[in-house]
């Protein structure tokens, strides 16, 4: 018997899963964008209807704010819109949400008001272009500011949808410890092991010295306001195991390794110099060698790997490879990609630095080679069933 199967739709240089197990479907994150109309949606008109009713999503997930995870849900929340607009018949139906966006609590902090349309959300970015913040990155800030608005434009959604949001959280935030128990469908649990309250009341305090930085520079209050949620998209990634019949699978959006394993412990899956073992992990933030480390995969071990990344920004970088082949010597696992390794090479971000011959280097020897899985011609994704 099957207990779960989790499907990785090819999202270019993002993440976008469906979890099936006892006749729920999980839909974690939606990848860049482009990736809803090419991949995604068809994924979704392919689902099993409901009688006469649309399919049902019994759970939407995204794991933070960045780009590369949350457009494509902001492009099915859109066609969601419009088609209760149009009075016909949705894509699909969804019955809740967890997604953690910080915006309204920061900006009342500093006594502005969080914007409230896809045009204010969107002229945040823009507003960059006028700013100069000395020792801010004006590119990555930009980025920072297009993801915030993405993330509130996805509150907005959820609620004209009339969709609950982080309902079974306490205030709200889909945390560590606002979550009593897991969350239970028939055979399927999910179980929220982070980011931990302490860690986002760090990044806050943070993201407040920065803000004042910001200020002082004689940016727009709201805009300062909308880029200290940059907390989330960094690093305060929702991680959730999920496990049915007995299978266990690792979600860790773009969670760093450290902090993985430090939520593991706290929550006794993990004991304190020793070793947890999964069905399935997916290896955070799309392979890069900067959130995992070879005590990570030491000590965090899975039979499936899944690594999501087409060669941009150099990911799946290949010192993540050599630190899992080295850890775990043995190679009795699979490593599933979104993308072969001939397409990878191919991306101009992964020549740039030479990464294409390390990685040519590492999957030549057959010693430290596991097995590799990746969409034959002309598919979309690969399944993945325990």
């Amino acid at each position: 018997m099957t207990a779960l199967t989790l499907r990785v739709i090819k999202a270019k240089h993002g993440d976008s899963l469906l979890l099936f197990a006892d006749d729920n479907t999980i839909l974690i994150d939606g990848g860049p964008s482009g990736v809803y109309d090419r991949y995604l949606r068809h994924q979704l008109q392919a689902l099993p209807k409901s009688g006469e009713e649309p399919p049902v999503i019994d759970l939407v997930m995204v794991s933070h704010i960045d780009a590369d995870h949350i457009d494509g849900i902001l492009d099915l929340t859109a066609e969601l819109i419009e088609a209760r607009d149009e009075e016909r018949d949705p894509i699909v139906h969804v019955r809740r949400a967890w997604h953690n966006s910080f915006a309204d609590t920061i900006a009342k902090s500093v006594g502005v008001s969080p914007a409230a349309t896809r045009s204010q959300a969107a002229s945040l970015a823009g507003a960059f272009d006028e700013m100069s913040l000395g020792g801010f990155d004006p590119h990555e800030s930009k980025l920072v500011l297009a993801s915030v608005g993405q993330g509130r434009q996805l509150r907005l959604d959820l609620k004209a949808l009339n969709i609950d949001v982080n309902q079974r959280f306490k205030d709200r935030l889909a945390l560590l410890d606002n979550a009593q128990t897991p969350w239970k469908s028939g055979a399927l649990s999910l179980d929220v092991i982070g980011p931990g309250q302490e860690q986002v009341d760090r990044l806050r305090k943070e993201w407040a010295k920065k803000l004042k930085k910001i200020l002082e520079k004689e940016a727009d209050a709201e805009t300062a306001a909308h880029s200290m949620d940059t907390s989330v998209s960094n690093l305060a990634s929702i991680v959730v195991v999920a496990e049915a019949y007995g299978k266990t699978v690792l979600l860790t959006g773009d969670a760093r390794g450290k902090m993985i394993m430090e939520w593991l412990e706290k929550t006794g899956r993990l004991q304190s110099g020793g070793t947890v073992h999964f069905d399935i992990l997916k290896l955070p933030h799309h392979g890069s060698d900067r959130n995992v480390t070879k005590e990570f995969f030491q000590r965090v071990t899975a039979d499936h790997y899944v690594v999501c990344g087409d060669g941009k920004h150099g990911n799946p970088e290949p010192n993540t490879l050599d630190m899992l082949f080295e850890a775990r010597p043995e190679l009795n696992y699979t490593v599933h990609m979104t993308y072969s390794p001939a397409e990878i090479k191919t991306h101009k971000d992964f020549k740039k630095d030479g990464l294409d011959a390390k990685l040519d280097q590492i999957l030549s020897d057959p010693g430290r080679v596991a097995a590799l899985n990746f969409p034959g011609d002309g598919a979309t994704h690969i399944d993945i069933s325990i």
